[in-house]
């Protein structure tokens, strides 16, 4: 196989606990404590916060993110409460739970935001081991039909009509009950009920011992998921409140190559010294394409990445190494003045191409040489001035990326001015849509072909690629 994983690898971010829920506030010998882990796998829900009797014990709790609390044992109301513009919103419950001592209780938020649900399972805590791991399988991808798993050692099961499925015909919502196995390298695949061909394969995975796993097929959301063929789920590993994922072994990170330097012929983009598709880019435009999750696909890596002039490759503007994960997107942006202050070179972001069915979701780039800080605003269809507007983003210097930003639906006209309120950027009638991604850039002008430097504009990425 073309990828080896080792696990648990934390990828989720932090999450936030509050409140004496989790146990922090009385670490008494004589309270008597159960364990509680939220799983967030609805693939389209936005942030959740969790609520206890009416009270948020765990804040901004993400998809593919899991949090571990420790209350005292006893009876509470739960509920779910998704984080959407204007004001939030209960998605589940409120339902009461009694949670007993030596039980852990894993409650897993599913299928997509129109229907979403809890599934609610538990396990004993505190699983160890000098040469097994606990491994416990669940199906929580909505968009995937009842399939069979099949779980081989590391490099076998090429053949899946030879061999029988660890788990068969498993539908969705279902939590299969747990095996102890030998820690060692593994190989886990995933076919449609009855069929004999894998719609994914991890590649060899590592579990070590000790280790007490919950791995979930959850829909897959990660760059290169809509090309023809691609795996439609991804596993997420749940190691108490660590989550790692694993894409299909051939699912490949995705790149675009962004030319926003002003002063800068069109260029080439070579990979280790080779030649790719992304050829002849101008100013102003993306390659292989500024649509949302059109990238080109690279096996996961490292590469020495090099942006040299199309007339001629042996001028290169700009030489760096970056380092691919598969299922991640990548926008690579040449910025900076060729010759110039400051001085052109690569700025490589990482993308989300995930929809969230509840909110626009948008980015903002400062990558103009020439505007200085700026103020970002977005005003109503219906206003054209910024008069007493208060800026979106206040004070943004060059080079900065914003946070994907949660924003209502709806028509704004964008305003970028500098920190005096002097309009630089103008562009009217920007439309954008639940479940929308979008990226807008910051760019100079052209120096040169009747433009300048200072014509600072835009450059339109993601779903605002079609304006």
């Amino acid at each position: 196989m073309n990828r080896f994983v080792v696990l648990p690898m934390v990828v989720a971010g932090a999450v936030a606990l509050s409140g004496c829920f989790d146990g922090d506030s009385d670490s008494s010998d004589d309270v008597v404590r159960s364990e509680v882990r939220i799983i967030h796998a609805s693939p389209d829900a936005p942030p959740v916060n969790i609520l206890v009797n009416g009270d948020a014990a765990v804040e901004g709790a993400d998809y593919k993110q899991a949090a571990v609390l420790t209350p005292e044992v006893g009876s509470y109301e739960i509920a779910v409460e998704g984080i959407v513009p204007g004001g939030n919103a209960t998605v589940i419950g409120p339902a009461d739970f009694t949670f007993e001592e030596n039980v852990r209780y894993n409650v897993v938020a599913v299928n997509t935001v129109a229907n979403i649900d809890a599934v609610v399972f538990q396990d004993e805590p505190g699983f160890s081991s000098s040469d097994e791991v606990r491994v416990r399988i669940g199906h929580l991808a909505p968009n995937a039909p009842n399939v069979d798993i099949y779980v081989t050692a590391a490099g076998e099961g090429n053949d899946l009509s030879a061999i029988a499925p660890l788990l068969s015909d498993v539908a969705f919502e279902t939590v299969a009950e747990p095996v102890e196995v030998p820690a060692g390298d593994y190989r886990i695949q995933i076919a449609a009920a009855g069929a004999s061909t894998a719609v994914f394969d991890s590649g060899d995975v590592a579990l070590s011992a000790g280790a007490d796993l919950f791995v979930g097929a959850v829909q897959n959301t990660g760059a290169n998921a809509s090309v023809d063929g691609a795996s439609p789920v991804s596993l997420i590993v749940v190691n108490g409140a660590d989550v790692a994922e694993i894409y299909d072994a051939d699912q490949g990170a995705g790149v675009r190559v962004v030319h926003a330097s002003g002063n800068a012929p069109a260029v080439d983009v070579l990979l280790d010294d080779d030649p790719t598709a992304l050829s002849n880019i101008t100013f102003g435009l993306a390659a292989p394409s500024a649509a949302l999750d059109e990238y080109a696909v690279l096996a996961g890596g490292n590469y020495n990445v090099k942006v040299a002039a199309t007339a001629d490759n042996s001028i290169v503007a700009i030489d760096t190494d970056l380092s691919l994960t598969n299922g991640q997107g990548y926008s690579v942006l040449a910025i900076g003045l060729l010759g110039g202050d400051p001085a052109i070179e690569a700025l490589a972001l990482e993308d989300s191409v995930r929809s969230i069915a509840t909110q626009a979701t948008l980015r903002v780039v400062h990558a103009s040489t020439q505007a200085g800080n700026v103020n970002i605003y977005l005003l109503p269809e219906d206003q054209f001035d910024i008069d007493n507007a208060t800026p979106a983003l206040a004070d943004v210097p060059y080079k900065a990326v914003t946070d994907y930003l949660a924003i209502p639906a709806g028509t704004y006209n964008l305003r970028v001015t500098d920190l005096d309120g002097n309009e630089a950027i103008s562009q009217d009638g920007v439309a954008v849509a639940n479940g929308g991604v979008y990226t807008v850039v910051a760019r100079d002008g052209e120096d040169g072909n009747g433009s300048v430097l200072e014509d600072l504009g835009l450059i339109l990425l993601d779903d605002l690629a079609a304006l």
